[in-house]
């Protein structure tokens, strides 16, 4: 079935399946060790198996902009040994991957997550499902195991189905194949030749994970009903600052940074400044032949990837994570109906204070960077 967005009553929550698997996968990559000879070898296993059978299923059954399939009931190939091939692929895959990460234990805490999403998914697709097929189905439920795997194959029910390559491909399925089997090379590099990431600072790699999953949740949750108003939300922003206030002043994230990283934090906070000011500069985007959602999706993304060049140009960690946590408290507010913000206005004296702010911190850093 498609990857269709949840719909909870206040709010909207887009790509729930795809977003926790690609920060789990993150984490992996900055925090991966190698792991023993025995781990490396079922990892590599579980994650090839799960392949093989995520694609054994993509070329059964389209998942999405094929119609011809949608009245189909599908219990042919892999779908006669499990009614959920692909969630199933995909959490064999993942244990593979924190198995070839060295973090076997860590997937106790993924799981959790990942499954209850899933979960939520199979009820309302069984649900739609048993309405569209009727009895069909419900025998199907009786037969085939929902997250296990049948080994005898259930009967085939239904019309004639084959796997077709052109319903693989149609699917997309060979460059997700592609992604997997480099992911898995990576970590195979890793067990060979070691972690790059490991000579990183560990509150480096948080941070940098820290503002990627910022930036997916303000991206893809966002208000849809503004009438109401949330207490909670606004104790979670309260809460977030809170910590956010403690961790600041406790740790220690305000060493001004030196070196090749400090020039990669200028550059990418200039670069994060003059995007927002250009966006704010009346016709250039109109010149570009874009759209202001073309760049900045939600109204949010744009004040996060202020704030964050702002951080950035700080060259400092607490500077960084001021540039994620006050957008996050301000969208926690936004989400609680009573701080929604709108995009920066289009005016080109809003648009030259922002160049101009950003050119003169950008300046400033340089200068003592180089004295």
């Amino acid at each position: 079935m498609a990857d269709k967005s949840r719909h909870p009553k206040r709010f909207h929550i887009r790509k729930d399946k795809t977003n926790p698997r690609r920060l789990a996968y993150l984490a992996l990559l900055m925090f991966a060790t190698p792991p023993a000879w025995p781990l490396l070898a079922i990892g590599v296993v579980m994650v090839v198996a799960a392949a093989l059978f995520h694609g054994w299923a993509a070329g059964y059954l389209a998942r999405a902009g094929y119609a011809g399939r949608e009245t189909i009931l599908t219990v042919r190939g892999p779908y006669r040994h499990s009614r959920n091939p692909y969630y199933v692929a995909h959490l064999i895959m993942d244990l593979g991957f924190f198995l070839l990460a060295g973090r076997p234990l860590f997937f106790l805490l993924y799981f959790p997550v990942i499954f209850s999403v899933y979960r939520s998914w199979v009820v309302k697709e069984e649900r739609f499902l048993e309405e569209e097929f009727g009895e069909g189905y419900r025998i199907l439920k009786r037969e085939v195991p929902r997250w296990g795997f049948r080994l005898k194959p259930a009967p085939a029910r239904g019309s004639e189905l084959i796997f077709k390559w052109a319903t693989f491909m149609l699917n997309r399925e060979w460059p997700r194949s592609l992604s997997h089997l480099s992911f898995l090379s990576v970590f195979v590099g890793y067990f060979f030749f070691g972690n790059p990431f490991t000579y990183v600072n560990i509150l480096v790699r948080a941070t940098a994970i820290g503002a990627i999953a910022v930036w997916l949740v303000l991206r893809d949750v966002y208000l849809v009903d503004v009438s109401q108003k949330s207490v909670g939300w606004v104790l979670m922003a309260l809460t977030s600052a809170a910590i956010t206030t403690v961790f600041l002043i406790q740790a220690p994230v305000w060493e001004p940074w030196l070196g090749t990283g400090a020039w990669i934090s200028i550059g990418a906070g200039l670069y994060f400044g003059l995007l927002v000011s250009a966006t704010a500069c009346p016709g250039f985007l109109h010149i570009v032949g874009k759209k202001e959602e073309d760049v900045f999706v939600r109204p949010m993304c744009q004040w996060y990837v202020l704030g964050l060049g702002l951080g950035l140009l700080s060259c400092t960690l607490g500077g960084v994570w001021l540039g994620i946590m006050v957008p996050w408290v301000l969208w926690a507010l936004g989400i609680a109906g009573w701080a929604p913000l709108k995009m920066v206005p289009q005016r080109l004296s809003v648009s030259m204070g922002l160049m101009m702010l950003f050119l003169f911190s950008g300046c400033f850093v340089v200068t003592r960077q180089l004295t």
